[in-house]
């Protein structure tokens, strides 16, 4: 998104130099609903931009002592992602998530993920779990680098 940020230094001038002007303020801001649909046909949702996900490493059971919680992430190709949080090791959390899978299935084949979160400061973190193995880790390094949008507007809402 770094290529567009001229763009959007210059409507916000634009619009305080103009802040008096009611025609030029409405032609401004139609090119930014202009612009902002373009980037949802994109697959990017802007208002989302203030959330980051960040994927670090490895963690174990001691990870709960600094803030992180159990997560097993479900993922497909398409940028689906499916996920359950909770207590539970991970083998039981993956479990529960399969049942809930079973009631309603995807379309596509879904990778699945052993993982710690923890959300702070407009940053969901995500280390995989010992029982994540490398390759696995790669792989959804290599994932939220092509549909990180996705993924932000999927976990939006994890607390």
């Amino acid at each position: 998104m770094e290529r567009y940020e001229p763009v959007l230094r210059q409507w916000r001038a634009s619009l305080q130099k103009h802040r008096l002007d009611n025609e030029k303020i409405h032609q401004i801001r139609d090119e930014i609903i202009a612009f902002r649909r373009a980037r949802r046909e994109e697959g990017w949702e802007l208002r989302l931009g203030s959330l980051d996900i960040q994927l670090k490493g490895f963690r174990s059971d001691d990870a709960m002592g600094l803030g992180f919680r159990r997560m097993i992430l479900m993922a497909g190709e398409s940028g689906a992602v499916r996920y359950i949080t909770g207590s539970a090791n991970h083998i039981q959390l993956s479990e529960e998530l399969r049942q809930q899978i079973q009631y309603s299935p995807h379309a596509e084949p879904m990778d699945t993920h052993y993982l710690w979160y923890r959300r702070m400061e407009g940053i969901i973190e995500l280390a995989g779990a010992d029982s994540q193995s490398k390759e696995s880790h790669e792989h959804l390094k290599n994932y939220i680098d092509r549909h990180k949008s996705a993924m932000v507007k999927a976990l939006y809402n994890i607390s």
